[in-house]
């Protein structure tokens, strides 16, 4: 121990006398290390972390593998039940289904809370009981039965003052009666859709249960595993496809382990933008070895004396081991504090939902991580300056004046070595970088169908209570739209049941007489007579809505033009009829409408995802809808000029009804910029850590040839005596940069080849492999390192042969 301090001391002695190579190494490693340690403890809030639940890897996510590839993670009821009743691989199986927000008034206040509706089994696959009271029950699920509700212990305390004598009492939400059931222990959460209430899932046969709407979670049997539930599935999959009641386009189910199921696409990018640190701390330890080695260089003369008189090897590694850790201690504490500042906004930031995001913090495990890096770091650089000292040749040393051309040929090539590596890695991340900037460029080059300049939404969700029919809910609509057209810089404004790229609402809709052309989620939108102005969607064919198409006219619909091409192949759907509530012959009485005639055609809107193909969608007439299908209305505004009419339209909802709600207002432009969150998210860090990469490669660039001209400063003047031209030093100096960074470009080039498949499911419109990026990128890297070898190249040229000569 008392070694170790003095080495220490000495160590600390030694830095604060070259404070610039101290705080240029520290920078460096807390850059590194600061970026992995972010990253790093988003990884393990949500990817390594176990969901809060007893026993969490015996939870699966049931999901259904189609034969075109797709996977869908709803099914209707029947086939909820049939598994349910049939797998002997589970120790229960629950079906869930979101269930909107519902009104709790108290004291005359209202209350906004979100419920979720699930059926019996739900909390025991969750493994979590509720704390009083009881769990739903099976009776609980089947239509027609009595509401029950169990609560959250937030809501509990909040709404009812934490009282134990609630549970059996009835309470109203919205225009129902509920009675307490149960309430939840401190601290639950159902992490792939929290709620404030749970309520039974009654299984019916409805529109919505015969739909695929039924999110389906189940836990496996103690000593039962993935495989052989996966096998048992396949066994009750393949009976229920035998009785005739699967779809055609069902080829299977395929279980998945619930946390990975939660992170969807959140793990590949997560795992990208870790590896993509981690090169970045790669080129950041070689920068800071590249120092090491340099500042080693100039302490040879030190170095040998040390050793002529008498100190042993072990004892030099065991100082430059001091002094390395010092260096990475500081700067992982550095990049500790750096991590934590950063860590809230980056967070923050992330535009998708993460299933911890409440969690996400430096805990004991990022804190070992932290030090493991620095510990390492610290260990590869003593052994980088140890390496030179164990080769010194000592009488060659303690020569005054002689010749270090040939010591420092191996210290040339490791440090030419370690920039070449540089390159790779900055070239790989750059090559990241630009395929999803691409990527995300094509994303905004899609086609819309609409122009989201100037408009502006909100949603207004109806109370059934108080719309109970159509008419009221169209009636209300109007006077709405009425206070909207007024406003100052309103240019129009519509109603829409739902906006583009907010979410699905689809019916089966079927072209009339024709089965086979007929599709089982149409989009469906009930608009305004002013939607498709508003919204700048032309008329391709006929015409739209008119104040005409009443409740009492011809029905009529238009569509888009994907559902025109195929149903009605070059020939103009004008006239003919399509019968929403029809699908393959089979009538849904509950959502059944008359036959519509299509008078009109409007270009694809992109409705659901902003790279969604061939999207098909019916329009019909807000004063047309025939049952109240939708629980909102959105609205949309056109301004002539970019100005906040928010407050405005809001006024305009509470001038009609002071009691609506109004939630949701922005504008769409908003919207389409939210669709593209997650790749703008991804493109600008994994932009970022280019970056700085590409600054830290041209950084190790100029050291390498910065030393390499300091150490033939007595070549250079023979050379330029001897009637080289300063253009011919330029060219030499510069050449040897560029013949590194190309290297270190074919390497590159390599190695993201070979690592480009994982980046396949986060890019859109572009291949992993597209030449032009690589092209791009590696002429880009080329010029850079060209330009970093300028400076050291230029004061090569400005070596005068006098001085040159009598260098050394």
């Amino acid at each position: 121990m008392s070694t170790l301090i003095t080495d220490l001391r000495y160590a600390t002695r030694t830095l604060r006398k070259n404070r610039g190579f101290a705080a240029v190494a520290v920078l460096t490693l807390a850059l590194g290390i600061g970026a992995n340690t972010a990253i790093f403890s988003v990884v393990n809030a949500v990817i390594l972390r176990p969901l809060p639940y007893p026993h969490p890897d015996e939870m699966v996510q049931v999901t259904a593998a189609w034969k075109d590839g797709g996977v869908v993670d709803s099914f209707t009821v029947p086939e909820f039940e049939f598994y349910r009743d049939h797998a002997s691989a589970f120790q229960a199986m629950a079906g869930y289904r979101g269930g909107g927000d519902l009104e709790i008034k108290r004291s005359g206040a209202s209350e906004w809370v979100k419920s979720l509706r699930v059926t019996d089994g739900f909390f025991q696959v969750l493994g979590v009981s509720p704390a009083l009271g009881r769990e739903i029950v099976r009776d609980e699920t089947l239509p027609g039965s009595a509401q029950t509700v169990i609560l959250s212990d937030s809501l509990w305390r909040s709404a009812f003052g934490g009282d134990r004598s609630v549970i059996g009492r009835q309470i109203q939400m919205g225009e129902d009666t509920y009675t307490v059931a149960g309430v939840m222990p401190p601290g639950f959460a159902f992490v792939g859709q929290p709620a404030d209430v749970f309520v039974p899932l009654r299984l019916g046969r409805t529109i919505e249960d015969q739909g695929m709407n039924t999110g389906v979670i189940a836990r496996l049997k103690p000593g039962t595993d993935l495989a052989q539930a996966q096998a048992n599935m396949g066994v009750v999959f393949e009976a229920f496809r035998q009785s005739g009641a699967a779809q055609s386009g069902q080829r299977g189910i395929q279980l998945v382990n619930y946390q990975r199921y939660l992170l969807g696409d959140l793990r590949p990018s997560l795992l990208m933008l870790f590896g993509a640190v981690a090169l970045l701390l790669l080129i950041a330890c070689a920068n800071v070895a590249s120092l090491i080695m340099a500042r080693a260089n100039s302490r040879q003369r030190e170095v040998s004396i040390r050793l002529a008189l008498g100190a042993e090897r072990l004892q030099l590694w065991r100082q430059f081991l001091a002094e390395s850790l010092l260096i990475a201690l500081i700067g992982g504490a550095a990049g500790l504090v750096a991590a934590a500042w950063t860590l809230k906004a980056l967070v923050a930031s992330i535009p998708w939902d993460v299933p911890s995001a409440a969690d996400i913090g430096i805990d004991g495990r990022v804190l070992v991580f932290t030090l493991l890096l620095a510990l390492v770091t610290s260990v590869v650089f003593s052994l980088t300056s140890y390496g030179q000292t164990s080769r010194l040749d000592l009488n060659s040393s303690l020569k005054e004046g002689g010749t270090q051309a040939g010591r420092s040929t191996t210290r040339s090539r490791t440090r030419s070595a370690l920039v070449i590596g540089e390159v790779a890695l900055s070239l790989m991340l750059l090559v990241g970088a630009g395929l999803l900037i691409e990527s995300l460029y094509r994303l905004h080059q899609q086609k819309l169908g609409f122009d989201p300049e100037h408009v502006y939404t909100m949603v207004t969700p109806l109370a059934r209570d108080a719309m109970a029919t159509p008419g009221e809910v169209w009636n209300f609509e109007q006077q709405v739209l009425e206070r909207l057209k007024v406003l100052p810089g309103v240019a129009s404004a519509a109603a829409v049941s739902k906006l583009p790229l907010t979410g699905p609402a689809n019916l089966p809709t079927e072209h009339e007489g024709h089965p086979k052309h007929s599709i089982g989620g149409m989009e469906y939108r009930a608009v305004s007579p002013e939607y498709f102005r508003t919204m700048q969607i032309p008329i391709l064919q006929g015409r739209g809505f008119q104040e005409t198409d009443t409740a009492s006219s011809t029905p009529v619909a238009v569509i888009g033009e994907t559902v025109a091409r195929q149903w009605w192949p070059g020939k103009s759907p004008i006239g003919d009829r399509i019968v929403v509530g029809e699908y393959g012959e089979h009538e849904y009485a509950q959502v059944l409408e008359p036959p519509r005639e299509v008078v009109g055609v409007v270009p694809d809107v992109k409705n659901l995802t902003i790279d969604e193909a061939d999207p098909t969608t019916v329009y019909v007439p807000a004063s047309q809808l025939f049952k109240p299908f939708f629980g909102s209305t959105a609205w949309a505004v056109r301004t002539s000029a970019k100005i906040d009419v928010g407050t405005a339209m809001r006024a305009a909802v509470t001038g009609v009804n002071p009691d609506q709600r109004v939630v949701d207002v922005q504008s769409m432009s908003d919207i389409v910029a939210q669709s593209v969150a997650h790749p703008s998210f991804n493109a600008l860090l994994m932009a970022i850590f280019a970056a700085l990469a590409l600054t830290l490669t041209s950084v190790g660039i100029y050291g390498v040839l910065s030393f390499h001209v300091s150490r033939r400063t007595q070549e250079i003047g023979i050379r330029m005596a001897l009637g080289a031209k300063r253009s011919n030093v330029i060219f030499m100096v510069a050449g040897e940069g560029a013949a590194l960074a190309a290297a270190g470009i074919g390497i590159g080039l390599v190695l993201a080849l070979a690592l480009s498949r994982f980046l396949t499911s986060l890019l859109s419109g572009i291949a992993a492999t597209d030449p032009a990026v690589y092209a791009v990128v590696a002429i880009a890297l080329l010029g850079v390192a060209l330009l970093a070898s300028y400076i050291p190249a230029r004061r090569a040229a400005k070596v005068d042969p006098l001085v040159a000569l009598r260098y050394e």
